[in-house]
């Protein structure tokens, strides 16, 4: 019924990398060491320790009977006396006036200079003086650990701002690094899941790069960096770092040797492809596919290869095994259909997986709009349900154009009239195998038919639209104007 067919673009490409964070947090740690050198708590310390304590001369005020610590303040913001206790004159609180002069000896509270028995208590309001009889007083603990405390803390913050300043020479040390695009070719191997540091590595062990330590710096900086798929590519030697990371990011380092399977593209086509690629002979690769069991294929396929091989690309050295590259097809296919459930899922429609795959085979092949699948697939199962006898066949161009190895352009009578398994032209029900390999969202389609009456759809060969009819009537009308838009049988 469709007119129309084929591969399409690949939308399925290799993973990227996601494992570069580890190489970022290396650079957060150097960010921090460097902070720490110009900006830390010892840095501040050191700076305290460059005020001296102003202190007094206690030569002058033992004359008068004061102890060096006599005046001394519990408030840290204080100029190093006391405030005025009650009962003293303001005149003597005011230490901006007194330089130790005996006048102030004669004063009533002041014997002799000093504290008197009767004086230095009466004066103190009872406090209590402990020189009453008249000998210096020890000197307050406070202000000397404050001393001792502010004296460790700056030796402390000269060593750790030292320290610092090490480390933060030895992080900052420039990686070697060559300059330009580099000479010649080199052929570097990037594996899945390699890290900027196994890149880094690898280039600079294929001399590519001057040391991996160059590659890591200019990767964690470009976040593009995250985008470099595994594979193999053709670089030059002696590049620079940028430079090598841009060769990286470019399609034709690696156009060379990555080949890709297309939604669509049929067994025959990749063995083709992989031949012509390796050098290894079709007729053995086709040999290896009639009997495909150490392929790894699922036990739904039935012993078929074909709609197996999952779209994807993959990556074709030359000293690549072409079955290394068939395997990892039906690997990706087994781990895409695990992740799905398309087992589970085909059964709790009362249909195979196998026969999902056939179906989203058929939906790949006749329509090239995404949310037509669905239709196609209610379409395909209305016909396969249907017990008036009206729709025995499926009738889809694209399973007879398979039975004659993929026939481009009109059919000819004899093709639809051909008896081969895989002509829904000529046989009932679904072929026994699928025709192509299906893309993701062709399997979806199968698995999740539209509602709908429909048992026609005619794909129109200018608008790229597909036309669904439910009887004869409107079919007739979607084939005139197929007619119009310039399509044939």
């Amino acid at each position: 019924m469709s007119r129309n067919g084929g591969g399409f673009d690949d939308l399925f490409g290799g993973a990227g990398y996601d494992d570069d964070r580890d190489d970022r947090r290396v650079g957060g740690r150097a960010e921090r060491h460097r902070t720490a050198a110009t900006s830390g708590p010892g840095r501040r310390r050191q700076d305290r320790a460059g005020y001296a304590d102003p202190g007094y001369d206690e030569a002058a005020y033992g004359e008068a009977g004061y102890g060096a610590s006599s005046h001394a303040s519990d408030d840290p913001d204080s100029d190093g006396y006391d405030p005025a206790p009650a009962g003293y004159d303001p005149v003597y609180a005011d230490d901006a006036g007194y330089d130790g002069d005996s006048a102030y000896a004669d004063d009533g509270g002041y014997g002799g200079g000093g504290y008197g028995d009767d004086g230095g208590a009466g004066r103190r309001g009872g406090r209590g003086h402990p020189e009453a009889s008249g000998g210096r007083r020890p000197a307050r603990a406070l202000p000397k650990l404050i001393g001792v405390l502010v004296v460790v803390a700056a030796l402390l913050g000269a060593g750790i701002f030292g320290i610092g300043k090490v480390i933060g020479r030895v992080g900052g040390e420039p990686a070697a690094d060559y300059s330009g695009i580099g000479e010649g070719i080199v052929v570097v191997q990037i594996p899945a899941g390699a890290t900027s540091s196994d890149i880094g590595t690898a280039l600079a062990k294929a001399d590519v790069v001057a040391s991996g330590r160059a590659f890591v710096n200019v990767a964690t900086r470009d976040s593009r960096a995250l985008s470099i798929q595994p594979g193999t590519y053709r670089l030059r030697s002696k590049m620079s770092a940028a430079s090598a990371l841009d060769a990286l990011l470019d399609d034709a380092s690696s156009a060379l040797f990555r080949y890709t399977i297309s939604p669509g593209d049929t067994v025959r086509r990749v063995l083709q492809a992989l031949s012509a690629r390796t050098g290894t002979p079709l007729a053995e690769l086709e040999a290896l596919v009639r009997d495909p069991s150490s392929l790894g294929l699922p036990d739904y396929a039935g012993g078929k290869l074909e709609g197996y091989l999952f779209p994807s690309t993959y990556d074709v050295a030359p000293d690549t095994d072409p079955v290394d590259v068939l395997k990892e097809a039906v690997a990706r296919f087994s781990a895409y259909a695990d992740e799905h459930d398309i087992a589970g899922r085909a059964r709790a429609l009362g249909r195979e997986p196998g026969a999902i795959v056939i179906v989203a085979s058929i939906i790949e092949k006749e329509v090239a709009n995404e949310s037509e699948g669905p239709k196609v697939a209610r379409v395909i199962y209305n016909r396969l349900a249907d017990d008036s006898g009206r729709f025995r066949r499926l009738d889809m161009d694209s399973t007879t154009r398979y039975a004659a190895n993929e026939h481009e352009g009109p059919l000819t009578r004899e093709q639809l009239d051909n008896d081969d398994p895989y002509n829904t032209r000529a046989v009932p029900g679904l072929p026994p195998g699928a025709i192509a390999s299906p893309s993701p969202w062709a399997l979806e389609s199968a698995l999740n038919p539209a509602d709908g009456p429909w048992f026609y759809f005619v794909s129109m060969p200018q608008t790229r639209e597909t036309v669904f009819a439910a009887n004869q009537a409107e079919f007739d009308v979607a084939m005139a104007e197929y007619h119009r838009q310039g399509g044939s049988e």
